[in-house]
């Protein structure tokens, strides 16, 4: 049997195997990071526009009742004056009416509707119109009276009112987009337990006994629509038995929950000069007792809006 001899030049050195084969590595590291980077902002952009899009369509539904409340004002309103049952019977649309006014005062306060809400409420303003109108013809049919809207006073009222309600809305509904896409959404929100080492140095942990504090770190975005300066954002920490992480000499305190009358408890605040240019932002929460073990929730407001949330847990 002949002996095969392999010329050593036939051989790649491995050297430049060992290169190649970390060339590879790290265009694959970079392909994924990219990919990992652009979910992100997708994501980011996607919880934004959902966000924009809720206020709008409650701003929307909003706007609408209001119109249909001013219509039914007004088709109440033309057929006063004439005579004493019908001023009568006008008293009364005019108490139910006010409930309506009440419940929409309600929705404007908090700037949310349903549209199940909205539905009904729409579905009960047209019928009171509906129901005085075959009052009313029932009134002048059993008494044998001609009763007629004073249209000229109605359409007048009904110009006036729907006006001013459409300049209303259209400045609400601007002024709830601005302030949306204003928001400073964080784009990583990382939390973890600190204690401290030797030389002022700190070192994280998992462990609840050796937690001395915990640090809250979140990137926040470049963004033109908000106005340059100092933003304020609530971090709220959520206890694994579901209270609020609060000691009032501490920092802690209370926020109005965005679009209600809700007052919510934080854990600490903080105040970020901001220059329209992506930061990174750390906080940290220290308290006299020690912490204890279980599953823990981050929360990051501004403006009273829910921004981001993570659990982390000690153990």
């Amino acid at each position: 049997m002949s002996e095969v001899r392999l010329n050593p030049q036939d051989t790649p050195p491995p050297k430049q195997t060992n290169r190649t084969i970390f060339y590879i590595g790290l265009i694959l590291l970079l392909v994924a990071i990219n990919v990992y980077l652009y979910v992100k902002y997708n994501q980011s952009n996607k919880n934004s526009q959902t966000l924009t899009e809720q206020v709008s369509n409650d701003s929307i539904r909003i706007a609408d009742l209001d119109l249909k409340y001013n219509e039914t004002l007004v088709n109440i309103e033309s057929y006063k004056g004439q005579n004493a049952m019908l001023d009568s019977l006008i008293s009364v649309k005019e108490k139910e009416l006010a409930g309506y006014k009440s419940d929409l005062d309600a929705m404007k306060k908090k700037m949310r509707v349903s549209e199940a809400e909205y539905n009904k409420q729409m579905s009960g303003l047209q019928a009171l119109i509906t129901d005085l109108d075959a009052q009313i013809k029932d009134l002048s049919d059993k008494n044998q009276i001609l009763i007629t809207r004073n249209d000229s006073l109605g359409q007048s009222l009904a110009t006036q009112l729907n006006t001013n309600t459409q300049l209303q809305s259209t400045n609400q509904v601007l002024s709830q987009k601005v302030s949306i896409a204003s928001l400073l959404k964080p784009t990583s929100l990382n939390v973890t337990g600190i204690r401290s080492k030797s030389g002022g140095k700190e070192a994280e942990t998992d462990n609840a006994k050796k937690a001395e504090k915990i640090k809250i770190c979140f990137d926040l975005p470049a963004n033109q629509v908000a106005d340059a300066g100092e933003k304020n954002f609530m971090v709220r920490i959520i206890s694994p038995e579901g209270t609020t992480l609060a000691v009032q000499n501490s920092g802690s305190g209370t926020f109005q929950v965005a679009e209600t009358v809700e007052q919510r408890q934080y854990t600490i605040s903080t105040a970020v000069p901001y220059e329209q240019k992506a930061k990174n932002v750390c906080t940290y929460w220290q308290q006299t007792t020690p912490f204890g073990g279980g599953n823990y929730t981050a929360e990051v407001y501004q403006e009273g809006y829910l921004l981001a949330s993570k659990s982390f847990e000690l153990k």
